[in-house]
């Protein structure tokens, strides 16, 4: 996985990237791995604000959250893109499958 950290208006110390880049880590494990993240930290006034971009084989996931410490921000984005991530797989999955009664409904 291809991880891209950049920061607007934040210093991201080398202990701030490594912590960015555990959580991000989490993404991995649900059951479609991405291709390449990009992590977008910017500070406006009292506010921190991630936006995580997500590259996957077959989608692109998107998502924005803001908080008043950078961690907490960057633990509620990953946490709103696993959740998009899950919806997609759960939904590809649903599709997938034809109804189950449907072949026994029909009174042929």
């Amino acid at each position: 996985m291809q991880l891209i950290i950049s920061g607007r208006g934040v210093v991201l110390t080398p202990s701030v990237r490594s912590l960015i880049e555990r959580k991000v880590e989490k993404l991995e494990r649900g059951g479609t791995r991405p291709l390449a993240v990009r992590v977008t930290c910017a500070s406006q006034r009292f506010e921190q604000t991630v936006r995580l971009v997500t590259r996957a084989r077959r989608r692109n996931f998107a998502c924005q959250a803001s908080a008043d410490h950078l961690l907490t921000a960057v633990e509620g984005a990953v946490e709103m893109l696993c959740r998009q991530m899950r919806e997609a797989r759960t939904r590809r999955r649903r599709s997938r499958r034809s109804p189950a009664g449907a072949a026994g409904e029909r009174g042929d």
